[in-house]
């Protein structure tokens, strides 16, 4: 029988981490807050089915700002690759690149077969408890960008329960 421990699920504190963007600027989960905040985990720019994900994504970008939350997309590519995604599909949101996979592992998404990611998705409450999670094992298996857009409206009119957690001091 195959068992997965997890570090970080849901209910649990949101490890807090500083990536670069492609421009070189630098980003930190705290920085997002007041924000409730979307982190989105995929491929790269040579797997389709993260592109179609990232696609949706950003089709459903409005809805998200809507519900008062930020998203932000992380590869392990390298920036020049990010940006040329980025500028490519006019990304409206915010691409990290994680090339040592530091934030990879640290989220438990980490294929060790592959090195490489799997895709996944969090929704972080603004007091960094992770309040949704979502890991696939593999491709296609991508965020459920509909259902991500639900929560965070559920969210914002306080029908969502709410994951227990510690609140951050």
């Amino acid at each position: 029988m195959y068992m997965m421990v997890l570090r970080h699920d849901v209910g649990g504190q949101a490890p807090g981490f500083t990536l670069k963007d492609w421009t070189g600027r630098e980003v930190a989960l705290d920085s997002l807050r007041p924000h409730v905040v979307v982190l989105v985990f995929f491929a790269g720019g040579f797997d389709r089915d993260a592109v179609r994900s990232l696609r949706a994504f950003a089709e459903s970008y409005p809805r998200i700002r809507d519900s008062d939350a930020v998203l932000v997309a992380i590869t392990p590519e390298l920036p020049g690759k990010v940006q040329t995604l980025a500028e490519s599909m006019s990304l409206p949101f915010t691409v990290l690149s994680d090339p040592e996979m530091r934030v990879v592992k640290e989220y438990d998404v980490y294929d060790p077969v592959m090195n490489w990611t799997w895709p996944a998705a969090f929704i972080i409450d603004k007091d960094g408890v992770i309040q949704y999670a979502f890991r696939g094992a593999s491709p296609p298996n991508t965020p459920p960008v509909d259902y991500i857009g639900l929560k965070l409206a559920w969210m914002k009119e306080g029908k969502a329960p709410a994951a227990a957690g510690k609140a951050r001091t």
